[in-house]
């Protein structure tokens, strides 16, 4: 009964950060490609949302944490932010995977030309987010091995997390593939509450303090 409780709680934000990206999508008129890199978009679309769910999968979601309490939050918080980080880092490589089956530009010169390009804002923060979502993921693996106090590792999670959010955010929307204007208020609606949120929890309340 407690396990089905647990997974109820967590119906609102999978209804946000799943359904309706998938809703966005499958109302997208982006040209449809094969199977397979279709099924690769979808992915990515679904691990860059789930991310954004990461800032209501904290303490800053006072009501979730009264509900499941603390310690699930973080087990689901973790589970999500190491699984589908681990997806995103895949992320340029499943941009050269279509090379393969093109006779134009080869994988190789495709991958070279996406992190060489500093033309295109664009791909300049879409390299600042991916630089970013590794520091976070190896500060947060490796954090007690760095023998950071945990207010410290706190905050520098918390603003790492906020200039990945805002740089990949900006990044989707600039040249993401499925962009609309849908699908950008959508991620700005989540980013802004997310942020918001953080702020109030630690920024806001210190200040007050």
């Amino acid at each position: 009964m407690k396990k089905r409780n647990y997974i109820l709680k967590l119906i609102p934000l999978a209804i946000v950060f799943i359904l309706v990206p998938i809703v966005l999508y499958s109302l997208s008129d982006a040209p449809r490609r094969d199977n397979l890199f279709e099924a690769l978009s979808i992915l990515t679309i679904l691990g860059f949302s789930l991310l954004l769910s990461q800032f209501f999968l904290a303490r800053t979601n006072k009501d979730l944490v009264k509900d499941i309490r603390m310690v699930n939050v973080l087990k689901v918080h973790k589970f999500i932010g190491y699984l589908f980080i681990s997806i995103l880092l895949l992320h340029p490589f499943f941009l050269v995977v279509p090379k393969l089956f093109d006779n134009g530009v080869t994988a190789t010169d495709a991958f070279l030309k996406i992190i060489t390009s500093f033309n295109s804002l664009g791909i300049i923060l879409g390299l600042i987010a991916y630089v970013s979502m590794v520091i976070v993921l190896i500060t947060s693996f490796f954090r007690f091995k760095l023998h950071l106090k945990y207010k410290t590792w706190r905050y520098l999670h918390g603003y790492l997390t906020m200039l990945f959010i805002i740089t990949a955010t900006w990044h989707v929307i600039n040249i993401g593939r499925h962009s609309n204007n849908h699908f950008s208020i959508f991620y700005i609606l989540a980013v802004a509450s997310g942020i918001y949120f953080l702020m109030k929890t630690y920024v806001f309340k210190t200040s007050k303090k």
